[in-house]
């Protein structure tokens, strides 16, 4: 029986949680069929590492490395199984596909190309909502392409033949379904419907909250932070940081990079990605503010839907040393909404205990 390892590196940004999530709660079905993908924990939120750990270890200084004794470890178990493929994926592989190629001769890796331009941009939401930034976007006179440059040095080293390279389309092409699309690449069997939308953008309000949030290092609460602002559906929800001086110049870089390495590197479905970039609509620029209403809206919200949430978040920023804090008048809004809220509850608390007696 022939086998093989298909390893799937992401990049960052490109629906790799949607993919895991679906292998994850298909592990049964793809086992029955030949497929070992091995076990890895998913968070409350539907985002995961994937097989990070399958093959990476961390060092004394706190990088990854791919260890080789989980390499030996996992192919050797691999190989006096029934399976005929080893099914691998984490976005932490793709900064070492170089290694794990060497270590894994055999090994193929699928990778999906994305609109550069959207990917700077979701990374930079995704640096504010899971990383505690706390600065705004910032943008050259170039538009950053540093995963297609990653990309391509890959296929330097590595070879063109080693990978399987897909396009990452828009939600607006209704033909496209991404964990379909990653199945029929890797020659997977279909799975059963997995209706999961994971890592679900914030609105502009809710990332400008959080953005002002980190400052406070809640890392205790983080979770539950991510979880209820991506609930939250108030505000712009389709939005761009992007200044308009330099809308148009990106677009263009975009269009042109991503054509040039679909050309070079024969990329599925590369000339429906080249054609989306094309006729790609220009999302509305949001200056990076946030008002002291949108502010009570959102507070608003948590505080009904996510009391006790509500209450941490203000009790850990009441004892901040206000001096250090930007836009630290926030604060005492945060504090009256606080208050407020209390005396609404202490009022309905005692309408209900005069109604009770009077029973």
């Amino acid at each position: 029986m022939s086998k093989r390892i298909l390893i799937h590196i992401g990049p960052p940004k490109s629906g790799t949680s949607a993919i895991q999530y679906a292998l994850h709660h298909n592990r049964g079905l793809l086992r029955s069929n030949g497929v070992e993908y091995p076990e890895h924990e998913i968070g409350s939120n539907g985002i995961s590492s994937g097989n990070l750990t399958s093959i990476l270890s961390l060092d004394v200084s706190g990088k990854w490395y791919v260890c080789e004794n989980k390499v030996n470890e996992l192919i050797t178990s691999f190989e006096q199984s029934e399976a005929n493929t080893l099914l691998l994926s984490s976005e932490y592989f793709f900064y070492l596909v170089k290694e794990i190629a060497s270590k894994v001769p055999s090994a193929q890796f699928i990778a999906y190309i994305r609109c550069p331009l959207e990917t700077f941009e979701s990374s930079y939401n995704q640096s504010v909502k899971r990383h505690g930034r706390t600065t705004p976007a910032t943008f050259s006179q170039n538009l950053h392409t540093t995963t297609l440059n990653i990309l391509t040095e890959m296929i330097e080293n590595v070879g063109r033949k080693r990978f399987l390279l897909r396009a990452y389309l828009p939600a607006s092409d209704g033909e496209f379904n991404l964990v379909e699309d990653f199945l029929n690449a890797s020659n997977l069997p279909l799975l059963t419907s997995v209706k999961k939308v994971t890592n679900s953008s914030y609105t502009f309000e809710a990332l400008e909250f959080k953005r002002w949030l980190n400052q406070f290092e809640l890392l205790e609460f983080d979770a539950s932070i991510d979880q209820a602002l991506q609930a939250y559906e108030n505000g712009r929800s389709t939005f761009s940081l992007l200044p308009e001086s330099l809308s148009e110049r990106y677009q263009k870089q975009a269009l042109h990079t991503v054509r040039d390495f679909v050309q070079i590197h024969k990329v599925f479905n590369g000339r429906r990605l080249v054609n989306y970039l094309k006729y790609r609509s220009l999302q509305e620029f949001k200056a990076q503010t946030l008002t002291d209403n949108q502010l009570s809206e959102i507070c608003g919200y948590l505080a009904e839907q996510y009391p006790k949430l509500f209450t941490d978040i203000y009790q850990k920023l009441s004892k901040a040393d206000l001096q250090l804090i930007a836009n630290n008048e926030r604060v005492a809004l945060i504090a009256s909404l606080q208050v407020n809220r209390r005396s609404i509850l202490s009022r309905l608390k005692t309408v209900f205990l005069k109604k009770n007696n009077s029973l």
